[in-house]
């Protein structure tokens, strides 16, 4: 199935089995899972929810520093 995942407006399809966890997606679409946090209809996914079916997902780009 396919995944699209935007990040910054850049869109990444990815192509994964149904099941496959948020954490297998963005490492799918070669996404550093500590960098984002995935959103869906304005909820924060935890990286173990699994995705059964195609959708368009949003990230926020976490950041950190001192």
């Amino acid at each position: 199935m396919r995944i699209s995942l935007n990040v910054e407006g850049k869109v990444h399809e990815v192509d994964v089995e149904p099941g496959s966890s948020v954490q297998q997606i963005l490492d799918s679409a070669g996404i550093l899972p500590s960098t984002v946090l995935v959103t869906y209809d304005g909820r924060i996914l935890p990286s173990s929810t699994k995705i059964n079916e195609p959708i368009n997902l949003e990230t926020i780009i976490v950041s950190s520093g001192g």
